[in-house]
């Protein structure tokens, strides 16, 4: 007797090959069999007629690394069909620790609790032992970031590694690729990350490729210098030997619409130069960070800590006023502020004008009042350049954002983005409503392309013996819900999502499984 039995459906089983009527048979967390019908009997069995049977989506752009201390359950990443997440992106991770890297966390929990969270993190190695220890909502995978390799060895400051520094850098990368990490990425907007120069980008692309990894940047600009950026991370890979994917490809800026025909070529050329390159994306217009990056990167370099006590000093918001665009941090949507929750779904402008004082004022209160501890969303991107980068073979899905832990009410306003609800149906959704691809492509894309990147070899395809991570969804009724207003929505047209041949989400809601495991690079 097979443990689950999904029949009656098309299968689309994440290598791009034709769509087929098939059933699938599950048993011991695998699948045991693909064929045109299957009679026997099953523990379960699920009618899945008029609908798509696929792998489960991997999400190549999450944030969830804290997942691992904290437990949060992740249901918004199952009710959109994803069953893997590829985490330790943008340069950011938790491992190996440095001063001020869970101050997040530090708001929420006690300080033996916080004290605790703090050694798991102490090195990539033991970060992985105890991740792999856990149980989570979807498959985990990870990246270990820049930004904590450098803070390792130089801290904040902006200076260039010397040879012993970069070997401290080194070692933790050498320690985390020796634990099954799939490579490292980087945050060239975010400090410590940005001030890493090209020398020592490729220096520790040389060693993620030792291992058969790659390396994933958040490149440095994404509006008038994005294609010089994304030339940056093409020649790291060039000089490395490393894969390199480019984070959240987007392009920002009215008058910088149509430069994707540029990137995308770029990324062609290298292809057919050697350079294996791709890119995740997520298709929203709007972006969202941490709000501190507001604050120009010079005045990072004694940490974050340091530069939210400067902050509160009128001499220094002088300063700011002379420097930054003002109208532009305005606009600048507040999705996150733990300790000031009053100021949630109100722009910069309209929290000014609640306080009665300026836009840096409000700024810098903000960010003084929640301890440095602000998200951002920023409306910066092209609706064609967003469809042209969807459309293309080599892109994949990237939510850029991470689990949820309670369940939210479906019309809280505020408090996230809806790309941590619908990236990947926004994505079916966006794919079938202009025409940009065929089914089986976007579902490789949103599969098999993403599990290939990261060498992860069990999971985005539908084969006897691999994972059985499955979704089952209405292609023709998929919608998202969610907005900037209402980010927590549900979607519709996902009926069924199974990890490790456990039924996790049933009719669209998440029942509470946890059957995700770690997944380690070339496994």
């Amino acid at each position: 007797m097979y443990d689950l039995l999904i029949q009656n459906g098309t299968v689309v089983d994440g290598t791009g090959a034709p769509r087929r009527r098939a059933d699938v048979a599950v048993q011991n967390g695998r699948i045991a069999r693909i064929a045109p019908a299957i009679d026997e009997p099953a523990a379960r069995v699920i009618d899945a007629t008029g609908h798509i049977v696929s792998p489960g989506f991997v999400d190549y752009h999450s944030h969830s690394d804290d997942t691992v201390l904290t437990g949060a359950y992740g249901y918004n990443f199952l009710e959109q069909g994803v069953t893997t997440q590829i985490c330790g992106q943008c340069g950011s991770t938790p491992a190996p620790y440095y001063d001020g890297v869970l101050d997040g966390l530090r708001l929420h929990y006690s300080e033996d609790e916080w004290n605790a969270m703090r050694e798991i993190c102490r090195t990539p190695r033991s970060f992985m032992e105890h991740a792999a220890q856990q149980r989570y909502a979807t498959n985990m995978a990870f990246y270990t970031g820049h930004s904590a390799l450098r803070a390792s060895a130089v801290y904040f400051s902006d200076k260039i590694p010397d040879e012993r520094e970069l070997d401290i850098m080194r070692g933790h990368l050498r320690e985390a690729m020796e634990c099954g990490y799939l490579g490292y990425t980087s945050g060239l907007v975010y400090p410590p990350s940005e001030y890493g120069k090209l020398h020592e980008l490729v220096e520790l692309a040389k060693v993620a490729a030792q291992y058969g990894g790659s390396y994933a940047s958040h490149v440095r600009n994404e509006g008038d210098r994005v294609v010089e950026a994304v030339a940056e991370a093409i020649e790291v890979g060039r000089q490395s030997g490393a894969p390199v994917i480019v984070s959240h490809l987007k392009v920002a800026g009215k008058r910088n619409e149509g430069t994707s025909a540029t990137l995308l070529r770029m990324i062609e050329d290298a292809n057919a130069e050697g350079v294996r390159v791709r890119a995740d994306q997520y298709p929203y217009l709007a972006g969202s960070a941490p709000f501190i990056c507001k604050i120009p990167s010079a005045y990072h370099t004694d940490g974050i800590e340091k530069l939210v006590a400067r902050l509160a000093d009128k001499s220094f918001r002088d300063t700011l006023r002379a420097e930054v665009d003002a109208e532009n941090i305005g606009e600048s949507l507040i999705s996150g502020c733990p300790l000031t929750p009053q100021y949630v779904g109100m722009t910069v402008a309209q929290i000014a004008e609640a306080r009665g004082t300026d836009v840096i004022d409000a700024s810098c209160d903000l960010l003084c009042l929640n301890k440095g501890s602000v998200q951002g969303i920023y409306f910066t991107q092209n609706e064609s350049d967003m469809l042209r980068i969807l459309a293309h073979p080599y892109v994949m899905c990237g939510s850029d954002w991470s689990d949820y832990g309670d369940r939210s009410d479906p019309e809280t306003v505020g408090g996230s983005h809806p790309r941590g609800t619908s990236t990947a149906v926004r994505r079916l959704e966006l794919t079938r409503d202009h025409g940009l691809r065929t089914l089986e492509d976007v579902v490789h894309s949103m599969t098999g392309l993403p599990a290939e990147t990261a060498t992860l070899r069990d999971v985005g395809v539908l084969r006897v013996g691999a994972r059985a991570d499955i979704c089952v969804f209405d292609y023709a009724a998929i919608r998202t819900a969610s907005d900037y207003v209402h980010p927590h929505r549900r979607n519709e047209g996902i009926a069924y999502v199974v990890v490790g041949g456990t039924v996790a989400v049933e009719q669209g809601m998440a029942n509470g499984a946890r059957a995700g495991v770690v997944l380690k690079r070339g496994q």
